[in-house]
C-alpha cells in the first residue's frame, strides 16, 4: 500500500532523504479530503479529521523490496513503537486519498487521539 505524506517526509523536506529517497518507484500529488493540518500542543504538525477541509501532500508508491523496512523507518521517525501502529503523537492509519488518476487507499500518519 502506498504512503501519503504531508509534512517533513515530502520531497525537498528535511526528513525525505533519510527515510524515503530511493525507496519508492513513483510519487503523485494527492489530497486527503475531510482532514486538516495543524500544529498540535506538543509542537508537531499533525492531521486530524475535519469535515470540509483537505490536506495536500504526496503519495509514495514504495518499492516492494523495501516497503516494510521503509514503513518501519518512518514509524521510528514518528515515534511509533515496533509492532504497533500507534504512538504517543501519531497513528499510522489507512486513508483514501485522491490523485489526478483516481483514488487510492494509503497509509498516513494522523494525530493519535486519546481513547480506550
Amino acid at each position: 500500500m502506498p504512503l501519503f505524506v504531508y509534512g517533513t517526509l515530502r520531497q525537498g523536506e528535511c526528513n525525505h532523504d533519510a527515510h524515503l529517497a530511493g525507496r519508492f518507484v513513483s510519487v503523485l500529488p494527492a489530497r486527503l479530503k475531510d482532514h486538516a493540518r495543524r500544529v498540535a500542543s506538543h509542537g508537531y504538525l499533525v492531521i486530524r479529521p475535519e469535515p470540509g477541509s483537505e490536506v495536500v501532500g504526496e503519495l509514495f508508491f514504495l518499492a516492494q523490496s523495501v516497503a516494510c523496512e521503509t514503513l518501519a523507518r518512518c514509524d521510528r521517525l514518528e515515534e511509533i513503537p515496533p509492532g504497533s501502529l500507534r504512538g504517543d503523537w501519531y497513528e499510522r492509519r489507512v486513508v483514501e486519498v485522491e490523485t489526478a488518476g483516481g483514488r487510492h487507499r494509503a497509509w498516513a500518519y494522523v494525530e493519535a487521539v486519546a481513547g480506550p
